[in-house]
């Protein structure tokens, strides 16, 4: 199969196109190229705040893997730029794919377009988008799901994937944590949160190319956690207690107010699969790499 990846040089990109370049031709699209050891995989250079440029991009293709996006909209010098990454590059990426032939368009949405809540987010609940990411990737949804074309369309909402390297705050909390470093939880221990080790996150990728029909699958892992519960399991590997610091809930963002845990009966039943790494052996996991960083 010949694949092209966007947002290959991301998190959930690299460890992807690692994967996928052992049994398929792989296309990784990047802005700034780095090498890549391995040679069946083709670096493309295109910035998506641009039009894609044809003479670079595959003529011909069987998937696109929608993963490219700006994730930190607060950092961008222009209030359009999230806008054009986000939705226009797919609008223009879904016109590509069907250009190339391609037979499935996998795009990477969030969990945070729900919103936050007390209870398990199914993919039937309606969008409530808190922050400009997350609107966003419900407007680039909208796109994906509306595009013309015969090719199957799937949408995937990750719930805090996570692993060395990840954006999100997991690994900073375990960094934390063996340091004896405080750590700040809200009063409530809020959120609830439900991650999905990396490894389970691209397996489940992975195994939406072969779906036969559309679909939106909500993508997280099995136990539903907190961070004040991640910093005890991180520091106790270490054989410490974390040293959590209580503060009001009406200082954290709207996020981390409610509970954002998915619903993943769905992920289980299409993609015929359930997370293999437990959250103890993803965490054990985060807590050696920031062990063997130290000491490097």
């Amino acid at each position: 199969m010949r694949v092209l990846v966007t947002g290959s040089s991301g998190f959930i990109g690299g460890h992807l196109v690692k994967g996928l370049g052992e049994h398929h031709e792989v296309f990784a699209l990047m802005r700034q190229p780095r090498p890549t050891p391995q040679r069946d995989i083709t670096v493309v250079q295109q910035d998506l705040r641009d039009p894609l440029d044809p003479g670079r991009l595959p003529r011909r293709l069987d998937a696109v893997v929608h993963l490219a996006a700006i994730l930190f909209t607060d950092a961008c010098q222009d209030d359009a730029e999230p806008f054009l990454v986000n939705v226009v590059a797919t609008w223009r990426l879904l016109a590509y794919a069907r250009s190339a032939g391609a037979r499935v368009f996998v795009h990477a949405s969030t969990g945070g377009i729900y919103g936050s809540s007390d209870h398990p987010f199914r993919e039937e609940d309606g969008p409530n988008p808190m922050d400009l990411y997350s609107v966003t990737k419900a407007q680039a949804e909208l796109a994906v799901q509306g595009a013309p074309g015969t090719f199957r369309k799937i949408v995937l909402r990750y719930f805090y994937p996570y692993g060395p390297g990840t954006p999100n705050k997991i690994p900073e909390i375990v960094r934390r944590a063996i340091r004896g470093e405080p750590i700040k939880v809200l009063r409530s221990r809020k959120p609830a949160i439900n991650p999905m080790h990396i490894s389970d996150a691209v397996e489940a990728t992975v195994r939406c190319l072969d779906l036969d029909t559309d679909d939106v699958l909500n993508i997280a892992g099995s136990e539903v956690t907190s961070f004040g519960d991640i910093a005890q399991r991180a520091a106790r590997r270490v054989g410490r207690e974390p040293v959590l610091r209580v503060i009001a809930d009406e200082t954290a963002s709207l996020y981390e107010r409610g509970n954002v845990v998915a619903d993943i009966s769905r992920m289980q039943r299409h993609l015929d699969f359930v997370p293999r790494v437990s959250l103890d052996q993803g965490i054990s996991r985060l807590v050696d790499d920031a062990r063997s960083q130290a000491e490097s």
